[in-house]
């Protein structure tokens, strides 16, 4: 854990990073997924292919160019389904002949926001709920091109989190300070009085230039495993 000072002290509340952290990040456009969206919208599709669709959508918006064209797109949501899916498009394009790319790259945006699509580790309902009962407040600071809040409504801790700063709603960015500042305010808790909790050192870390505590989570993860945020309650109860 990070501290500006290196001293113990007391938190009345947590901030935590949305992907990666309380949601896995690891596959969220699935074969399944896919094909649902598509089905939904007059294209049959089946595993394989669906599979090597993902494929194909993946090495264009995780190329260097796609990753220069996504930069700041978090920034709003029509942003965000812009950039999306007009790389989706450019990627789809004579995938499936007699299908427009739109459609294709429209379906797998769908999946990639849908709600479901977003599995929560192990230990987040658990943590999120024991922190909630110990009084801490609770945030969410996401750099996110939509609402995640159905998400968590999802799996039962919607109305748990008091704060969503999300980026695609403040235009904001981290390692910016201004969502930090935001949920905070929110929350009514200074950030001295705050632990954040993520896994990027860059982005989420810049909290600590707030006086915020910051707690980081290793890179390695697997949905089906905890994440490690067990860690919280033991930092968040040793002062209390």
């Amino acid at each position: 854990m990070t501290t500006t000072d290196g001293a113990a002290r007391r938190f009345d509340a947590v901030l935590f990073d949305f992907s990666g952290t309380l949601c896995d990040d690891g596959a969220v456009l699935t074969p399944a997924g896919v094909r649902a969206q598509a089905a939904a919208r007059g294209v049959e599709l089946d595993e394989a292919r669906a599979g090597r669709l993902i494929e194909t959508l993946l090495a264009t918006v995780d190329s260097p160019e796609g990753l220069a064209a996504r930069e700041g797109c978090d920034r709003s949501a029509r942003q965000h389904h812009a950039v999306w899916t007009r790389l989706m498009t450019s990627a789809a394009d004579g995938f499936q002949p007699g299908v427009a790319p739109e459609t294709l790259a429209e379906s797998a945006y769908a999946c990639l926001t849908d709600p479901g699509s977003w599995p929560a580790y192990p230990d987040t309902v658990e943590v999120l709920t024991g922190l909630h009962g110990a009084g801490l407040r609770l945030g969410v600071v996401s750099n996110i091109g939509w609402d995640v809040r159905p998400t968590f409504d999802r799996i039962g801790v919607g109305k748990l989190i008091g704060s969503y700063a999300l980026s695609c709603e403040q235009g904001a960015v981290k390692p910016e300070p201004e969502l930090f500042e935001r949920a905070c305010a929110e929350l009514g808790v200074p950030p001295g009085r705050t632990l954040f909790v993520g896994d990027d050192p860059v982005k989420d870390g810049a909290a600590a230039r707030l006086g915020m505590a910051v707690y980081l989570l290793p890179t390695p993860r697997r949905p089906d495993r905890p994440r490690g945020l067990r860690a919280v309650l033991a930092l968040t109860a040793a002062d209390r």
